[in-house]
């Protein structure tokens, strides 16, 4: 028997840095990657789908997104088993609760791990999130199959082969808190009587003996690591994991040197040449000297400069060129623009924000815009942002 799983979907996610319509490019993308799953699943000829939570997004996913999970689940023809996870928990209001899913589909819907049968054998295991942060982690209650946890009779016995998909971050050296997002440690698994485990959550990858972290079914942002599907192989009393090759990225983040670049015209052709072959959004970080070339992100925007086909948004970041201003000029003249300049260096800022001060004092006292300072500071920040998130979510 074979089953397909996946997770981390995040259906109708806002991507908040792209335009309307590359932002609905974007959401179409995450729909064809389910699309994709399923398809997957009929070329594997696998009994049931696993999916180990964070779908959708609870707050932003539409009727229309819903019914056409309904819609894929139905025609699929095969078990569909979902773990709710905390961007797609299962509180009273959630689309997990308030729709009339098809026969084929078992939503796990308790906070403990609950059974359903599958088949030959085969016995599937899951719990849900209720709320969007500090599920207790599903192992705590010394669960383990064929034990009786809570009133009433056990969820399942001890024979066959026992599965389990759910929602939860690993417990290791990186874990922070006692508490946030259904916490369990590798060896549980086993230990709870478990063959195989699909786990949700993290959107990287990982490949264990006994669990498999399937990682975000696509790229959600730039520079973000992503999983695929994967395909549980049930033999011989036995569970083996099988990762799919990924789909390709639609998401690319990739620098570009324009040392020696003489106008904006070159730079553009490097740019070209570097986005060669790529398709979806690009965020592309300018770096190198150019020879007294004083760049701003507007010479890459909407009429200035047209993409190669396929790239759908350009995010130009400028900050890793080399100041067009000569500092150590500056600094001796006797002028304002040198007062200010000495002073900032004497500050004691951190190399990060003197640059930005400097370059913004600069740009002012020529009489020139300062929108590229606010775009380098927002970027810096979102990129800080989302590098933290990330680690939380790999712990």
């Amino acid at each position: 028997m074979k089953l397909l799983a996946f997770s981390d979907v995040h259906l109708d996610s806002k991507f908040g840095w792209a335009t309307r319509e590359v932002a609905r490019r974007q959401r179409q993308r995450l729909r064809d990657g389910v699309t994709w799953a399923f398809e997957q699943a009929r070329r594997e000829d696998a009994a049931a789908v696993l999916i180990g939570g964070d779908l959708f997004e609870h707050d932003l996913v539409s009727p229309d997104t819903v019914q056409f999970l309904r819609r894929t689940f139905e025609q699929s023809g095969r078990q569909v088993f979902a773990a709710p996870g905390n961007h797609d928990y299962a509180d009273t209001e959630s689309r997990y609760r308030c729709v009339d899913w098809p026969a084929n589909v078992h939503v796990f819907g308790e906070t403990r791990f609950t059974s359903a049968p599958l088949g030959e054998g085969v016995t599937i295991w899951g719990a849900a999130h209720r709320k969007p942060a500090d599920t207790a982690g599903f192992f705590d209650d010394g669960f383990r199959v064929g034990r009786r946890s809570g009133p009433g009779p056990t969820d399942g016995g001890g024979d066959g082969i026992h599965i389990a998909v759910f929602h939860g971050e690993e417990r290791n050296a990186r874990f922070r808190g006692s508490q946030r997002h259904a916490p369990f440690e590798g060896g549980q698994i086993a230990a709870a009587g478990f063959h195989h485990a699909v786990v949700g959550h993290s959107h990287k990858p990982a490949d264990r003996s006994t669990w498999t972290r399937l990682g975000s079914l696509e790229q959600l942002r730039f520079n973000g690591a992503y999983g695929s599907a994967v395909i549980l192989e049930v033999e011989h009393g036995r569970v083996s994991a099988r990762r799919l090759e990924p789909r390709p990225p639609a998401l690319h983040s990739l620098s570009v040197d324009l040392t020696e670049a003489e106008n904006a015209d070159e730079a553009r052709v490097r740019i070209t040449h570097a986005l060669d072959g790529l398709a979806g959004a690009a965020r592309v970080r300018l770096t190198g000297e150019p020879d007294l070339l004083d760049l701003h992100a507007d010479d890459f925007a909407a009429g200035a400069f047209d993409p190669p086909d396929g790239i759908d948004e350009l995010l130009v970041d400028t900050s890793g060129l080399a100041s067009p201003y000569d500092l150590e000029q500056i600094e001796k003249e006797p002028t304002v623009r040198g007062m200010f300049a000495r002073r900032v260096r004497q500050a004691g800022l951190d190399q990060e924000t003197e640059r930005l001060v400097l370059l913004a004092g600069l740009r002012a006292l020529d009489g020139r815009e300062l929108g590229l300072v606010d775009e380098l500071r927002m970027t810096t920040a979102e990129d800080k942002a989302a590098a933290a998130a990330e680690d939380g979510a790999s712990g």
